[in-house]
């Protein structure tokens, strides 16, 4: 195959030899140019002095003397003319998103040489498009009459009035707004075009110092464009090369061919290509169910191309990867294999997806979000962790922000002051709350320009061999973005127009969406990876095609213009029937020279997304009946039953055991044992290795803190009356003290959830809760009144004891006991409950019996407070009552706080005194501790239970789905384990710092073997998620586009590893 340019290569040097110096060839981009060169030197095979390579940009431009005007300046200049000649008193907030479409309207307008005032015109009568019209052909006259009848006979809708009066003023707006720009020298791309076509119309003479202009691998021209090479042409300066050799470029049924004609018409070849043969193209489609799975596949399918050797240079130049979806770069960068040692990135790397615009958003919402209470600024918890948490911020000064994020997560603070927050000189400025835009701009620059200088004593830091200095990257990264916002502040200051922080972030936004870094390479050595406009003119031998789906490939992209479609065809502006035809001749050409073709795409369906191919590939398959491999990637994911875990009792965990026994620094809980009954493995992680939940800040108040605040509200009340005897008349007046209740909840909240000292008024969420507090304290205390008198003896009651196993050592027990009275000669041992369950038991056995279905939790917690208060050596002898609260059934009737055990069915006794079942409860309490301590019993996991295992490096989160309550999965463990997993995965994207619709590959991986890693993680996704799978099918954290999927993992290794 010998590729396009190189037969145009070969053609020139035939005849021009060394002087081919003399002309200057103009290709569709300057990539397409260094190729030439390349094929011109093997060509020559001596040295000879290149010709000049241009772009028909650079040549118009070098024939206008005029200077492209800057996008930012246009659109000020743009909104002065308009307020000026309109008297609209639109804001230029309101004003950012037509004013850019107008832009590209007046450019569509100058590139295809359209009459401006003929189409801005208003036609109130018909019959003026037959009498000023006729320079247009009859289908355009029809296509801007069907317009124009939309608007007569008159009646016009509010909306027509409201386009008319607009319409009205484009043509003076367009005239005034080219006239401003000429008159600073500069102009706007088609500006620029018309005037230079419009000059040599005139007959003037373009001064160009080549003996002649070739124009190679052209297609789709503009108006204005098609007249400069006509004026060239009659010059007799300039010479055509078309790649048209593609039977299905050429095919009039083929969109493709949509130039074709006219420009072999129009442009003829001075000399002929040499005939090609026709090269046999073999074609695979590959769907596979996955943006990121597109990316793994590239990996396989290069693998496969370089079998066990290193690729050449030359053969990896001959094979590119094409992404018609950008944000594909970074997985196929990371999909690379090792053979190939040298890549060369055509796109570059969009600054709109790099870390320090995720910063910038973050920064936005942290300053929009500022709120003032005593004219002290304070921010929102929401948006000040993202910025501490983002990689960049976080690398800065490591020790110091983790323990400023600890701070508030343990405290609980959901508004920070600017005082807490500035603990560096990063932060501090970072910190520092900003009005208007002026202001907003030079706090961005200082920011970046801190965080540039840190980056910079970062980067001095590393090794001088470190295999990668990511931070030079990261600081080309801030420099650009620097860059810009200095760029716009000036603009700003010389406009001097006034908008919100909002317009002004929304402008910086779509300037940086426009910027792209470029990635410095040899760009004629090693595998090609480019977008679809870069392969222009080019030719490969082995293709792979990304995200080969309907609306990508061809990208359904309507262009946002001011100009209705009819009026566009009318007047032979661009609409998406050019783009289309665009986009087939691209894709033709391209696969037309190649050996090999790889087409893949995503198969997925979701939302608009329809995971259909594209129609190229039906085209191929059915109008052209080419022959293809069809291929579907499919993932199987196994849900087969594994045996549960079991963590052996080796000697390092009995010597974690012994601490609980007699002499140890520690004790088990009634919640401990609890826990132990509902799963052995959890009651290993939680109780002897310590594993507990990340804390978070949490604006709702959840169940465990409600119970917390209700208890803390209770002991405030009772608390004065300590030893002493509570009446109904006593109780009556603490229920209508509303001001003792007010501050009693608003210091109990202040305690447990704000965990602060201040006492503050409670508002929104927190006042609803608040009342809600006051209602079931209100009805506890009523509830109570029914047993008056009674003596108030504690709150609170931190309780120890000692029970002997059957090998007659003793293991220490704790307890906290929310309430102990006096009624009536018995002590009552009162248990507090948020939730809702059973006060009643069927046996001591049942207490403690693992398989129980509905296992009475509750009776068995308070029953170990009264087995412990009983062996108090002052209430030896006392009778002892449980009672338990449930405070969701507190407002039910009839309302007993009783424990109760059922003899038989439809039968149960009160439990008057503990003591008639003081002995049973002890044996079933040694019985389960004796199996906790036997070295011969392993924590297992429940045959019914699954554990999901989330690790992070220094905080530990565990939570498993346990048979439970009711016989259902407990809402606790799958809650909280989604939500869990759904922060992790997030919280370690932001921190990677790419779109979340990125996947950063070198940084982490997505469950390969169940095991998720990254620098700062370590998840482990334990066994398999057989319970969650049979609860919802399979859990799939969706981020964005991309997918990450929990598979279960059927390895073994050593959990505590």
């Amino acid at each position: 195959m010998k590729p396009f340019l190189y037969q145009v290569a070969s053609l020139f040097y035939e005849k021009w030899g060394a002087e081919v110096s003399r002309l200057a060839f103009v290709f569709p981009n300057r990539r397409t140019g260094l190729f030439f060169q390349k094929y011109l030197s093997e060509v020559a095979d001596i040295p000879l002095f290149s010709p000049t390579i241009l772009t028909i940009n650079d040549l118009f431009i070098q024939l206008s003397g005029k200077q492209s005007a800057d996008r930012i300046s246009m659109l000020f200049t743009l909104y002065d003319i308009y307020i000026r000649q309109s008297g609209s008193t639109e804001t230029f907030d309101e004003f950012l998103y037509w004013g850019e479409m107008l832009l590209n309207d007046f450019d569509d307008i100058d590139k295809y040489m359209a009459n401006a005032r003929m189409l801005f015109s208003n036609v109130t009568d018909l019959r003026e498009i037959e009498n000023d019209f006729d320079f247009l052909s009859d289908e355009q006259i029809a296509a801007i009459r069907s317009f124009w009848s939309s608007f007569y006979p008159r009646g016009d809708t509010p909306n027509q009035q409201q386009f008319l009066a607009v319409w009205q003023v484009l043509y003076d707006l367009y005239e005034e707004f080219r006239a401003t720009l000429a008159a600073e020298g500069k102009g706007y791309e088609g500006m620029i075009f018309r005037e230079v076509v419009e000059s040599m119309e005139r007959g003037e003479s373009p001064d160009l110092p080549y003996e002649q202009i070739v124009f190679v691998g052209l297609n789709a021209l503009s108006v204005s464009e098609e007249r400069f090479l006509a004026q060239l042409q009659k010059r007799k300066i300039a010479d055509f090369y078309w790649d048209y050799v593609s039977d299905k470029v050429t095919d009039p049924d083929n969109k493709a061919s949509y130039f074709v004609s006219r420009n072999r018409k129009s442009f003829p070849s001075s000399m002929k290509l040499p005939p090609e043969e026709k090269v046999k193209t073999e074609i695979e489609v590959i769907g596979i169910p996955s943006g990121i799975g597109q990316a793994k596949h590239v990996y396989t399918l290069l693998s496969d191309w370089c079998k066990e050797a290193e690729m050449s240079s030359e053969e990896a130049l001959r094979t590119a990867v094409i992404l018609p979806d950008e944000h594909l770069l970074i997985p196929v960068l990371n999909a690379i294999p090792e053979q190939i040692r040298r890549i060369n990135v055509t796109m570059g790397y969009p600054l709109a997806g790099t870390p320090v615009a995720s910063l910038i958003e973050y920064i936005l919402a942290l300053q929009k979000n500022v709120r003032y209470i005593d004219r002290n600024p304070l921010f929102y918890f929401r948006d000040v962790l993202p910025v501490l948490n983002h990689r960049y911020i976080l690398s800065t000064s490591p020790e110091i922000i983790s323990s400023l994020v600890k701070e508030i997560t343990e405290n609980n603070k959901i508004y920070i002051s600017h005082t807490e927050l500035g603990k560096t000189p990063l932060l501090e400025i970072l910190f520092t709350p900003v009005t208007g835009v002026e202001a907003f701009s030079d706090y961005l620059i200082k920011v970046l320009e801190e965080l540039n200088k840190v980056m910079s004593a970062l980067s001095d830091e590393e090794e001088e061999d470190a295999p990668q200095r990511t931070n030079d990257l990261e600081q080309e990264f801030i420099f650009h973005y620097f860059t810009t916002v200095n760029r716009m502040k000036e603009v700003m200051k010389d406009a001097r127009i006034e908008m919100k922080i909002d317009t002004f972030f929304r402008l910086l936004k779509r300037v940086t969406d426009t910027i792209t870094i470029p990635f410095h390479g040899e760009p004629l050595s090693g595998l090609q990876i480019m977008g679809v406009l870069e392969t222009r003119a080019l030719d490969f031998d082995r293709l792979i095609i990304l995200s080969m789906n309907e609306g990508i490939f061809p990208q359904r992209k309507a262009a946002n213009s001011f100009i209705p479609y009819n009026l566009r065809r009318g007047f032979g502006l661009p609409t998406y029937e050019h783009q289309d035809s665009v986009w087939a001749y691209h894709f033709y050409r391209l696969i037309e020279r190649a050996s090999h073709v790889s087409l893949l795409y995503d198969t997925r369906s979701n939302g608009l997304q329809t995971g259909e191919v594209s129609r190229f590939v039906h085209q191929l398959h059915y109008h052209y009946e080419v022959p293809m491999r069809d291929k579907l990637v499919v993932y199987n994911v196994s849900s087969s039953k594994t045996p549960p875990l079991a963590v052996p009792k080796r000697e390092d965990i009995m010597r974690r055991l012994d601490a609980y026994r007699k002499g140890g620094s520690k004790a088990i809980s009634a919640s401990a044992i609890n826990t132990y009954l509902d799963c052995p493995l959890k009651f290993y992680f939680s109780v002897v290795e310590g594993i507990r939940e990340e804390e978070e800040v949490s604006e709702t108040i959840e169940s465990d803190v409600f119970g917390s605040i209700l208890h803390k509200v209770m002991e405030e009340l009772y608390k004065p009356f300590q030893g002493k005897m509570v009446t109904v008349d006593l109780l009556k007046a603490i229920r209508k003290d509303t001001a003792l209740l007010t501050g009693a909840i608003a210091r109990a909240f202040a305690s447990e959830f704000f965990k602060t000292e201040v006492v503050r008024s409670l508002t929104g969420q927190n006042y609803l809760i608040g009342e809600m507090i006051r209602k079931y304290v209100e009805k506890i205390l009523e509830r109570d009144g029914k047993l008056t008198p009674f003596v108030y003896i504690e709150s609170e009651r931190k309780i120890n004891g000692l029970i002997s196993l059957s090998d007659h050592s003793e293991i220490r027990l704790k307890g906290f006991i929310d309430r102990v009275d006096e009624v009536r000669d018995a002590i009552r041992i009162i248990d507090y409950k948020s939730g809702s369950g059973t006060t009643t038991f069927s046996s001591i056995e049942s207490l403690f019996n693992k398989e129980e279905k509905d296992r009475a939790k509750a009776v068995m917690q308070v029953f170990m407070y009264c087995w412990m208060y009983a062996h108090l050596a002052e209430n030896k002898g006392k009778t002892i009552q449980p009672g338990i609260y449930y405070v969701r059934s507190l407002f039910a009737d009839p309302f007993d706080p009783s424990v109760y055990h059922r003899i038989e069915r439809g039968k149960s006794e009160k439990v008057e005194d503990f003591s008639g079942y003081a002995q049973a409860f002890e044996e079933g309490l040694r019985g389960c501790l004796d199996e906790i301590f036997n070295p011969e019993i392993p924590f297992t996991q429940p045959l019914r239970g699954r554990l999901v295992l989330i690790v992070h490096l220094r905080v530990f989160a565990v939570s498993s789905i346990c048979p439970g309550t009711s016989g259902r999965v407990p809402e606790y463990s799958l809650r909280s384990t989604v939500v869990f997993l759904r922060r992790v995965l997030e919280y370690s994207l932001q921190s990677t710092a790419v779109p979340l619709r990125q996947y950063y590959s070198t940084s982490w991986e997505v469950l390969r073997r169940g095991l998720l890693m990254r620098k700062q993680f370590h998840y482990l996704f334990q066994k398999d998620l057989i319970s969650l799978i049979e609860t919802i099918r399979l859990i799939t954290v969706y981020i964005k586009d991309s997918d990450y999927l929990i598979l279960p993992y059927h390895g073994n290794y050593d959990l505590r590893a």
